[in-house]
């Protein structure tokens, strides 16, 4: 199957950042506890956590499949992928990855979320497919110009992509090697060592002793 690419990002684009260790538990309190009220949808909650504690991309969280959420040596983990659906893409052949699901998301009640979307295909049905955009508008439009902005965080460079900026920021300062952290966000590794020897890639249980240090 060949693979769907999605475009390029614009030139001149703002410099994002990575948010705070305050603004991040503020907007995990908002998430998990909703003092606001402003998560009035269990679509909106789960993807920014599934977001947070990943790094995925929008897209790429918003066109998941319930398939897409697997189980391998007592390990959860999501399965990024553009198969299983023609409207699926990735930005990247690195895009193309499994990322273990982080012991706060099960702990939070991410599995049973899962288990109650079970009757149906995507995770996220409530998110639309754009031609333009792919499945992702509906919740970047949320976060961006709703959530962030009524939360009082929300300036130039703090955008739901922060979250990807945030993740990387927080593995490598908790001293996670950099091709681990690639490996977890999408991002090609590079190097004869990492590219001609390491194939095959880290394992499951690897990455996850990773991503639970964020």
């Amino acid at each position: 199957m060949g693979m769907k690419l999605g475009k390029r990002a614009k030139k001149n684009e703002i410099r994002r950042k990575p948010f705070t260790p305050e603004q991040t538990q503020r907007i995990l309190t908002e998430l998990t506890e909703n003092p606001s009220g402003l998560v009035r949808r269990e679509s909106h909650k789960w993807g920014m956590l599934l977001a947070m504690f990943t790094g995925a991309r929008l897209n790429e969280v918003c066109q998941l499949n319930i398939a897409d959420v697997r189980h391998k040596d007592n390990i959860w983990f999501l399965d990024i992928t553009d198969e299983g659906d023609d409207n699926k893409k990735l930005k990247t052949e690195a895009g193309r990855r499994k990322v273990p699901v982080h012991s706060e998301l099960i702990r939070f009640g991410f599995l049973e979320f899962v288990q109650s979307r079970s009757k149906g295909k995507r995770l996220f049905p409530d998110f639309n497919h754009n031609a333009n955009g792919g499945y992702e508008r509906s919740l970047g439009r949320w976060c961006n110009e709703r959530f962030l902005p009524e939360l009082g965080i929300k300036e130039p460079g703090i955008v739901f992509h922060c979250f990807r900026h945030t993740i990387v920021t927080r593995l490598s300062q908790a001293d996670v090697p950099e091709p681990i952290v690639q490996c977890i966000v999408g991002h090609a590794r590079s190097g004869v060592t990492q590219e001609v020897y390491m194939r095959e890639g880290y394992k499951l249980s690897q990455l996850k002793t990773a991503i639970d240090e964020f």
